[in-house]
């Protein structure tokens, strides 16, 4: 029983392995680190990822992230300049409310707890 356990062990390592050496040859996260999700387009408005994009991005295969990525230059780009660039964000005229009232604050993304390399998150 050992000797099952211990080849289903190699086995496990050599496919993390490939998978980390295949991630590691595929573009990195777009992440700016401003890890918001606007409630109305559903994009994080700092990488302009939807929740699924930055949540399955490490074990996407490279050539969906090249796609991936094409697509965050194309909802960039049809962000209007005040949009793309936070303006009159939290203060009315461009949001849509009144200049006495607070603009909605896009809903913080949720992360998964993370571990350290040989633990497992909780």
């Amino acid at each position: 029983m050992d000797d099952l356990r211990a080849r289903r062990l190699l086995e496990r390592e050599k496919r993390r392995h490939e998978r980390l050496k295949m991630l590691a040859e595929g573009p990195p996260s777009p992440c700016v680190g401003v890890c918001r999700i606007d409630e109305r387009s559903g994009w994080c408005i700092g990488c302009y990822r939807n929740i699924d994009e930055i949540r399955e991005w490490m074990i996407t295969p490279p050539a969906e992230r090249h796609r991936i990525l094409e697509e965050l230059k194309q909802r960039r780009m049809s962000q209007s300049p005040a949009q793309a660039h936070g303006a009159g964000a939290g203060h009315g005229h461009a949001t849509g409310a009144k200049p006495d009232e607070k603009a909605p604050m896009a809903k913080p993304v949720e992360r998964a707890p993370t571990a350290k390399p040989g633990e497992r998150a909780k």
